[in-house]
């Protein structure tokens, strides 16, 4: 009996038994002893590790796992569910359940501040996970990551950094499962996008990928970035992946000198605002680029939007964007030519980039999965359907009409 035999929906089975037990029975009937350091972090709950995948194992093989039969740790047990997908808090020195998440600079920790090991960038408030590579969820955003550089299809170019997502490796960082969004810290990184909360970046040195951009030994805070796009791709092992392209958030407009709390999702409490505000980039916006190639097919369309038709009037000038369907620049390279090119409302175009809105082959649309009629056309203007299944593909939504 092996820890290799554990599956993600052996491991939901067990926490759902765990849930309905409670902690104490839970533990009582399966005969294990409470965590002695790694809690295992899903949906706003926390698990104690050895046990969960104890009883995940009898979920798996039909054989439960006992205490005796295997020993719990960050190379045992936190390396499996790591694998899995899984998050977790260090209980002896990673932030308590109750502690608040901040984004943005910690004071006191300038950029280029170097640490010997993650406890110490833990202990710092820098990246306050030991293992975990995300500090983040779904419903706040993620504040931090580190990036080593270590598994083989991150890339490094400096003020850019393609990274990639939480979940699915082995030991060695090879990937042997798909990735999806919804673990919680690539869920956290997609929010950040969204919601344009700068990222803490911490940089490590790994001896098996250096980079010219990591220290030489142990861990640097290496600044604020952006999460500039997000998709799903093909790995170099033909799983799939969550990606991130983060960009490096200029020095002199990066965050203020106070951490920022994110603020109340409900709204019950109004902020207290900013008398005197001075400049500081607490969230950033997209980029809305624009070409000669662009101009031609907002000109087409005389500005009107092709998904709900609207034409917006400045003034005494009608205003569009164009969204070009396969991103121009690393890592798409999409072509800048009107087959790649919609015109699109300034809200269609943020449902598009952020993969709310796709729109199959056939032209028909889709928003949040849900039909929502047809793209509209102009004759001079052909749309490149393969530039519109890549745009599903990398948003994980494939062609209902395939």
């Amino acid at each position: 009996m092996t820890l290799a035999e554990v599956t993600r929906e052996a491991v939901l089975e067990a926490m759902a038994e765990y849930d309905r037990l409670g902690r104490e029975r839970f533990l009582k009937t399966n005969g294990f002893g409470r965590a002695r350091q790694y809690l295992v972090l899903h949906a706003g709950r926390e698990y104690d590790s050895k046990a969960l995948v104890g009883v995940a194992h009898k979920y798996a093989t039909g054989s439960l796992l006992r205490a005796s039969e295997f020993s719990g740790g960050e190379r045992t047990v936190v390396a499996k569910l790591n694998e899995l997908g899984f998050e977790f808090r260090d209980s002896k020195v990673s932030a308590k359940a109750d502690e608040k998440v901040f984004f943005g600079k910690i004071p006191g920790v300038p950029e280029g501040t170097a640490f010997a090991s993650r406890k110490e960038a833990a202990e710092r408030k820098v990246h306050r996970a030991l293992i975990a590579e995300i500090v983040g969820n779904g419903q706040d955003g993620a504040e931090s990551i580190v990036a080593s550089n270590k598994y083989e299809d991150d890339e490094d170019y400096g003020s850019v950094i393609i990274y990639t997502g939480h979940g699915g490796r082995d030991d060695s960082g090879r990937q042997v499962k798909d990735q999806t969004f919804d673990s919680p810290g690539n869920a956290g990184l997609r929010t950040s996008m969204i919601d344009g909360k700068p990222v803490r970046v911490v940089r490590g040195h790994d001896p098996r990928r250096p980079s010219p951009y990591a220290p030489k030994v142990g861990y640097r805070y290496d600044g604020l970035f952006r999460v500039e796009k997000t998709w799903l791709a093909d790995g170099l092992r033909d799983f799939k992946v969550c990606r991130f392209r983060l960009v490096k958030i200029e020095s002199e407009l990066v965050a203020p000198p106070e951490l920022e709390e994110p603020a109340d999702k409900d709204g019950s409490t109004e902020p207290s605002g900013n008398e005197k505000p001075d400049r500081r980039a607490s969230t950033v916006q997209r980029v809305v680029r624009s070409t000669k190639v662009a101009e031609y097919v907002k000109g087409l369309h005389r500005h009107v939007c092709q998904v709900c038709g609207h034409r917006l009037i400045v003034g005494d000038r009608a205003y569009s964007e164009g969204a070009h369907i396969r991103a121009l620049g690393r890592p798409h390279l999409g072509p800048d030519k009107p087959t790649n090119v919609l015109c699109l409302c300034p809200n269609c175009h943020v449902l598009f980039d952020y993969g709310a809105l796709t729109i199959d082959d056939d032209l028909s649309l889709r928003v949040n999965g849900k039909p929502a009629g047809q793209l509209r056309t102009h004759p001079h203007h052909v749309v490149g359907t393969e530039y519109l299944e890549y745009h599903r593909t990398r948003y994980g939504k494939a062609n209902p009409s395939s």
